[in-house]
């Protein structure tokens, strides 16, 4: 089977700014820029430096996601799990519910890296049928 066993935690950063700096804004070099509202955007992975051109932004590491990579192969099933349809254009970002957990996805063409927040992973896991659970 080609999903992941287990969701880990992962590092990124979070930037709380003027949506217009974070519009600016560039993903790191085989990174992800990630909007979770207008005024928030977590970087993935979390760069050295990062310049916004805001200066009251808040620039912090953010440590309370956790994520897992599913290959194309394991969409319909994810797809099937889900209450609204994901999207037809790649790379694309998403949220919404997986297994009744909200979740934020990024896809792209080989597939779709699921975050979850930290506390809900475990859970997450169970739903989607992993024997593994986070420590």
């Amino acid at each position: 089977m080609s999903a992941p066993e287990r969701f880990e935690r992962i590092g990124a950063t979070r930037i709380v700014a003027d949506p217009g700096a974070l519009d600016g804004i560039e993903a790191p070099d085989g990174g992800h820029l990630l909007r979770l509202a207008p005024d928030d955007l977590l970087v993935l992975p979390p760069p050295d430096r990062v310049d916004v051109a805001d200066p009251y932004a808040l620039v912090e590491p953010e440590a309370g996601f956790s994520a897992a990579w599913f290959d194309r192969s394991e969409l319909p099933r994810l797809q099937a799990l889900s209450a609204w349809e994901f999207p037809r254009r790649r790379p694309a970002p998403a949220q919404g519910h997986l297994a009744g957990i909200p979740v934020k996805m990024l896809f792209d063409v080989g597939g779709v890296l699921v975050l979850v927040p930290a506390t809900l992973a475990h859970h997450l896991e169970e739903r989607l049928g992993s024997q593994d659970r986070l420590e």
